[in-house]
């Protein structure tokens, strides 16, 4: 009976801590500004075995939405264990289940640092980068599905495949981004 209740205690843990919800919803004492952030959520899971000790480019994404006195902002969290820098204006590419294109452009010139690309401890002492994207924020409305994204660098592009379970992330985040952007 103990071990039962044990393992009903943990899995509603994980499924409130997966959950899609509104992180911060304030406004900044000093500017005045009103910040919306959602939770960050994983959409690309690097499944090799070796990990990190492989020494070799990872793959694990987090996406999240983040608003400014009404400006809309697509963050990507990368953690990619090597150094590798992404240029203001490179683009992120998605593609969604009809095979539609959909671009956004990186706000800021970012170079990745140890612990930037992570949400929690795991992977905070791997390089990775933090992104800040604009664009068309309609393609996230009507329950869209997207499927791939290529992420541009000052190297070249990576391509991601985000995984089956999480094709509608982008769609959930933003509706629930959007219901509090307009309150």
């Amino acid at each position: 009976m103990k071990r039962i209740l044990i393992l009903l205690a943990a899995a509603c843990c994980v499924c409130v801590a997966s959950a899609q919800k509104i992180k911060e919803n304030k406004y900044d004492k000093f500017t005045k500004a009103h910040i919306i952030n959602t939770s960050y959520e994983k959409v690309v899971s690097d499944k090799s075995v070796l990990g990190s000790a492989g020494g070799r480019l990872m793959k694990n994404v987090w996406v999240a939405f983040k608003g400014i006195d009404g400006t809309p902002f697509l963050c990507v969290k990368w953690c990619a264990n090597e150094i590798l820098s992404v240029a203001q204006g490179a683009e992120l590419v998605l593609i969604d289940g009809e095979g539609e294109t959909h671009t956004f452009k990186n706000i800021k010139t970012t170079v990745s640092g140890k612990g930037e690309g992570t949400v929690g401890a795991y992977g905070s002492a791997l390089y990775g980068l933090n992104l800040f994207y604009t664009g068309d924020f309609s393609v996230f409305e009507g329950g869209r599905v997207f499927t791939d994204i290529r992420l541009y660098t000052s190297d070249g592009y990576i391509d991601f495949t985000i995984s089956d379970k999480k094709k509608d992330m982008f769609s959930k985040l933003y509706t629930l981004f959007d219901a509090e952007m307009k309150k």
